[in-house]
């Protein structure tokens, strides 16, 4: 009971990372329980209101294929932050951008992620060439002193390891509450060495005790 597979994605499609091959990673899988990287608001527009268009996460495009096929409970584990720093983010990362050095790791990752797909985002070598990324941002902002930018930067990433926290929360809480055999938990790559990280500790504090498996080519 209450085993778990955390599959890291990457949310728009691009080359082999498509919602057709995430429907077979799903479907090897065969979950119970699928936990959504999805706050309330974007949840109650996907399946309440039924509206997806084509720009929709390929994470929602499977999953509402599947659920065509499949009887499964999807759980909503995300929660809402603030987002009046969205366009200075957007801002933000389009100056680190302007750096040459910082425009070769982007575009190794995302030829690796057209190449090899949910392989390469769930790899070591995913998560050492965004380790690689993290900091180089974090030596150009050094570098040009911004303290608005360094505020930004700060705040987005506090928001991420916030909202981190609440998904795991949810998870356990929803595992403490309901039984299921298996489940699945989708969320993007970015999330994923800080994740791993993260489910060390709530293994040992937590009184439920979860079977993670992660997903691999392996």
């Amino acid at each position: 009971m209450h085993n778990i597979s955390l599959v890291c994605t990457f949310h728009s499609e691009l080359g082999k990372c498509n919602a057709d091959e995430l429907y077979k990673i799903i479907e090897h899988i065969k979950p119970d329980v699928v936990f959504e990287e999805l706050t309330p608001y974007l949840y109650d527009i996907i399946y309440n209101k039924n509206i997806v268009d084509e720009t929709a996460p390929l994470e929602i495009k499977c999953i509402r294929n599947y659920k065509q096929q499949h009887i499964i409970k999807n759980i909503l584990v995300d929660i809402e932050v603030n987002s009046s720093f969205s366009n200075d983010i957007h801002l933000s990362f389009a100056l680190f951008e302007k750096h040459s050095i910082y425009k070769e790791i982007v575009s190794e990752s995302k030829r690796k992620i057209e190449s090899d797909g949910f392989d390469f985002l769930n790899s070591d070598q995913f998560t050492d060439l965004v380790e690689k990324q993290r900091t180089i941002e974090r030596n150009i902002i050094e570098e040009i002193n911004n303290r608005q930018l360094n505020r930004i930067y700060k705040t987005f990433f506090d928001d991420m390891d916030y909202r981190e926290n609440v998904m795991l929360d949810n998870i356990y809480a929803y595992s403490k509450a309901n039984n299921y055999d298996q489940a699945v938990f989708f969320i993007g790559s970015a999330h994923r060495n800080s994740v791993l990280r993260k489910l060390k500790e709530y293994q040992h504090k937590e009184k439920i005790k979860l079977n993670w498996t992660f997903y691999s080519k392996t």
